[in-house]
């Protein structure tokens, strides 16, 4: 089964749907912005997996791994329509990087030197040669 990684905002935390005894789902919308328009994209969590959308709400910016899948059916009428959907794997917040977080004793990362750190020439050097 091919996977897809989204990232974007989260629009919409689905309830938890019971949909018989054995099944039950979960609707994650994700608002992906890469594009001329807004796309929201819904993503299905299904069984176990819904509750990982517990910590989430909309305005969220988060990565989402889900798999891709296909179904056929045909009518009453005898047209056959093709049907696509994504199933929620993973997803993860975003927003912060590794850089930012503070290192074990507590202090965060100095930032890199810049040209302003160094000290202006004043005529002499001190080199000994």
């Amino acid at each position: 089964m091919a996977s897809v990684t989204i990232n974007g905002t989260i629009k919409l935390v689905g309830k938890t749907q019971q949909i018989s005894e054995k099944f039950s789902k979960r609707e994650l919308v994700i608002t992906e912005q890469t594009g001329n328009y807004p796309e929201h994209i819904p993503i299905e969590f299904v069984q176990d997996k819904t509750g990982m959308l517990d910590n989430y709400a909309p305005g969220d910016q988060v990565t989402v791994t889900a798999y891709v899948g296909g179904r056929e059916w045909t009518g009453k009428d005898n047209v056959t329509k093709h049907f696509l959907s994504l199933k929620g794997d993973r997803i993860e917040k975003t927003g912060t990087t590794a850089s930012a977080a503070p290192r074990s004793g507590g202090n965060p990362a100095p930032p890199p030197p810049t040209m302003a750190d160094i000290p202006a020439a004043d005529g002499e050097d001190d080199l000994p040669f």
